[in-house]
């Protein structure tokens, strides 16, 4: 039982870290208003994100979006305007200039609307459509010991029950980014031969993978068989989280805890992989084929838990800034409320809806 809970501490180790609060940026404001068309409740950080929900007319919050305007909509962007105001206002912007897109637009909305309307009773009848596809999933980091979703547990009971094909790729669960990659790869170029329809569906760290197997270290054969991707909380920059504690002291207790609960795993080397400093220009290049059809599903929170500052300067999921968690060209989807785990919600339903979506895009391409 001490050996699981020390388990336990090591992973939130690896990927967590202690909280500072932002100054001026906690002041937990509740509100009533309107996002993604749709009333919302929630707290806030500071009176201007009250503003933006509750007035978004507001010539001060025109004013913001004209001030941005010519801005490109990444982390640093964020950044600043979190630095200028809070956490909050720069996530509202982010999510505003997402929505503003028509087809970010469409897919939430769809989203959103089959959620409400979807019963748990009703999931597995309504993935029939799925018969002609085959799904290949890539977990998280850890998968194979800790239930954090990183492993796909309810969603493959799912499909089970409706009868879908799919495949967990067995990645290693605490391994080097690279090795990951090239595992999935092959995997996919394997699976490519014998289904022309596939899906994949990656998370966190896999989603890292993912992108890199996809952007280049697969042929041009297995790209034609992939038809979408679904890029779910993924860490594809990096986390500051694995900078902060690549610092030697840090370091050296992660490596002791490890040690003593007999846990192998290139810890000097997986930090440096997933280092948020030192992976930029591997993000810059990651370029997946157009043919592809993506979509990525992010966990956004606001009010207090999003007011607190960590090794983040902008909008993140408590791991990865929210703007470095999505690719290029795909579309996006917004989870409020949630952080990087997506917990306390049915994400059955939410994968239902999202895949329904894609299911109808593909048909019309």
């Amino acid at each position: 039982m001490l050996k699981k809970s020390l388990i336990i501490k090591i992973h939130i180790f690896l990927f967590s870290c202690g909280c500072i609060c932002h100054p001026g940026s906690a002041q937990n404001i509740p509100v009533e208003g309107t996002l993604f068309g749709r009333p919302f409740q929630t707290k806030v950080d500071h009176e201007f994100a009250k503003t933006m929900l509750t007035n978004p007319a507001d010539s001060s919050v025109m004013r913001l979006f004209a001030n941005y305007e010519s801005r490109i909509l990444n982390t640093e962007t964020l950044s600043e305007i979190t630095d200028h105001f809070s956490f909050d206002v720069a996530t509202l912007f982010f999510l505003e200039k997402l929505y503003e897109q028509e087809e970010n637009r469409k897919i939430q909305d769809f989203y959103l609307d089959m959620i409400d309307s979807l019963s748990l009773e009703d999931e597995a009848s309504e993935l029939s459509f799925l018969q002609d596809y085959f799904i290949a999933f890539v977990p998280g980091f850890r998968y194979e010991h800790i239930n954090n979703g990183g492993n796909f547990l309810q969603q493959r009971l799912l499909f089970d029950a409706a009868g879908i094909a799919y495949e967990l790729i067995g990645i290693e669960g605490t391994g080097r980014v690279g090795r990951n990659a090239e595992i999935i790869a092959d995997r996919l170029q394997e699976l490519s031969r014998h289904h022309n329809n596939m899906i994949v569906i990656s998370v966190s760290k896999g989603g890292l993978e993912t992108a890199m197997a996809l952007g280049g270290l697969v042929d041009m054969q297995c790209i034609s068989s992939i038809k979408a991707w679904i890029n779910v909380g993924g860490i594809l920059k990096g986390t500051p989280v694995a900078d902060r504690w690549a610092k030697p002291f840090m370091r050296f207790w992660i490596a002791c805890g490890l040690f003593w609960a007999n846990i192998k795993v290139d810890l000097k080397g997986l930090l440096t992989d997933m280092s948020y400093i030192q992976g930029k220009d591997r993000y810059e290049s990651l370029r997946i084929p157009p043919e592809i059809y993506t979509v990525n599903l992010i966990a956004v929170s606001l009010g207090q838990e999003q007011a607190k500052k960590t090794v983040f300067t902008s909008p993140n999921d408590s791991f990865s800034p929210l703007a470095d968690a999505i690719t290029e060209n795909g579309l996006v989807v917004v989870e409020m409320g949630l952080d990087h785990y997506f917990r306390d919600i049915d994400l059955n339903t939410r994968m239902v809806a999202l895949l329904h979506y894609i299911n109808r895009q593909l048909i019309l391409k």
